[in-house]
């Protein structure tokens, strides 16, 4: 363990799982939710199951981070907890305000270390990354050991996602490097990546089997050079993009007996409301983690 007494804190655009919430006893800061200009924060006044049963009737959502305020404010109740240190973890500083508001606020509370890391991911990007900082800082290696380990613990995720509209990608300006394909998905189906922090395009397939099937072609191939602490994480926005997400995952599993991974976690999970309002809910997701050589 750490010699300070240290708190892990991360945001609802890392999609945490009850899981890795409980494991490591975790702080954590929700993104704000608009739905039709109210506004709720993910995971504390709005939860899964309330934003999917609200989506299909609301006609505009949107996010926003916590402010530098709100920021100092979960800082301060840390420490009032008696933390010495918190790792604060987030989602892409591209996609969202939230690590630049956390610097800002890093400097006022006097007496707590606070370290900011981007994960310049989200989704099970963001878990993947956060998970091995979390792991590496417990087991007791120093902050600037963990730092320079970043861009090779984020070369060792990849996110692949696919949906039947780029639509709420273009409406909230998520869309970035996968702009030239809005004009022509009429018949095809995207797979993006969130490549550099933002959403990237990786192919555009004929139909939604064949974009299955190449989301878990290049996730196995990903892996094939990446044998060591491998994780499979499969997620999902509306319940009809649910079969899927599975069978994506199936084709992958047929699969890894072809490539040299003696062991793998999976985790499953339905699309944290911060990032479906990022995509729309008509998405699902297939991503995996692994590292060449062990980090």
């Amino acid at each position: 363990m750490t010699e300070k007494k240290t708190a892990f804190m991360v945001d609802s655009g890392c999609e945490p799982t009850q899981a890795l919430m409980q494991k490591y006893n975790l702080e954590f800061v929700g993104i704000n939710i608009v739905l039709d200009g109210n506004s709720y924060i993910d995971g504390e006044q709005l939860i899964h199951e309330q934003f999917y049963a609200k989506v299909d009737g609301v006609k505009n959502f949107a996010t926003t981070p916590p402010s530098q305020s709100d920021m100092i404010k979960k800082y301060m109740a840390i420490k009032a907890k008696g933390y010495e240190r918190v790792i604060d973890i987030h989602m892409s500083s591209k996609l969202s305000q939230v690590v630049a508001n956390s610097h800002a606020a890093k400097g006022f509370v006097p007496g707590l270390e606070v370290h900011v890391f981007d994960t310049q991911s989200v989704s099970a990007g963001g878990y993947f990354v956060a998970e091995k900082i979390i792991e590496m800082i417990t087991a007791g290696r120093p902050v600037t050991e963990v730092e320079a380990a970043l861009p090779e613990i984020t070369r060792s995720a990849q996110v692949l996602i696919s949906a039947s509209t780029l639509k709420f990608f273009v409406k909230n300006g998520r869309i970035g490097k996968a702009k030239g394909l809005v004009g022509s998905l009429l018949r095809m189906k995207p797979v993006l990546i969130i490549d550099d922090g933002m959403v990237a395009p990786f192919s555009t397939e004929k139909g939604m089997e064949k974009a299955i099937h190449r989301m878990a072609d290049a996730s196995l191939d990903f892996l094939s050079s990446r044998p060591h602490n491998v994780k499979i994480f499969k997620a999902f926005g509306s319940d009809n993009n649910k079969p899927y997400m599975d069978l994506a995952f199936e084709r992958l599993l047929a699969k890894l007996p072809m490539i040299p991974i003696k062991d793998y976690q999976v985790i499953s999970g339905r699309g944290w409301p911060t990032v479906t309002c990022h995509s729309g809910p008509e998405v699902f997701a297939l991503s995996v983690y692994g590292e060449r050589n062990p980090i």
